[in-house]
């Protein structure tokens, strides 16, 4: 949960760099995306220790989603639930979010194998290494009252803001 915490706080933050920022919630939700997909994968191995005839892949089949070819696969059926005047925009959103998540998410190092930036057409796997990935358990205390802090003061300064 941390980690979903992190992401959605350096999406506000990046979004609050912009002179005028918009679009910020289906840009954050661009963000958790991928570790929502990750949801059913949980679901369906917690389920496996009691229902034992679920096949295994069925656990893993989600794990692409986390990954570049995933993202862009969410991004495009999440924005068709948008109306179809803002589609590409929604699209372009959550693409963009989903692509910031995996930037912050190459940030860190991992048991086994990095992220297959190049699926399916390689077997290549990349992380930067520069912090573990729990991490964000220990961040998260600083980075959301920051993220507060900040989108406060943003809004605050915003032409037309109440006093």
């Amino acid at each position: 949960m941390a980690d979903l915490y992190t992401h959605a706080a350096v999406a506000v933050l990046a979004r609050l760099g912009r002179p005028r920022p918009t679009w910020v919630p289906t840009f954050v939700a661009g963000t958790c995306l991928p570790d929502l997909a990750r949801v059913p994968q949980m679901v369906f191995t917690r389920l496996r220790w009691d229902f034992p005839a679920i096949p295994e892949p069925l656990c893993y089949v989600w794990a692409p989603m986390h990954l570049p070819v995933g993202i862009v696969l969410m991004s495009y059926l999440s924005a068709l639930f948008f109306p179809e005047a803002v589609r590409r925009r929604a699209f372009g959103e959550l693409l963009v979010g989903g692509l910031l998540h995996l930037l912050v998410d190459l940030t860190q190092t991992h048991f086994g194998m990095g992220y297959l930036l190049f699926f399916p057409f390689s077997e290549w796997d990349y992380e930067l290494g520069w912090i573990g990935s729990e991490d964000t358990v220990r961040v998260v205390p600083f980075l959301v009252p920051i993220t507060a802090l900040a989108a406060w003061w943003r809004w605050r300064k915003r032409p037309g803001a109440a006093p």
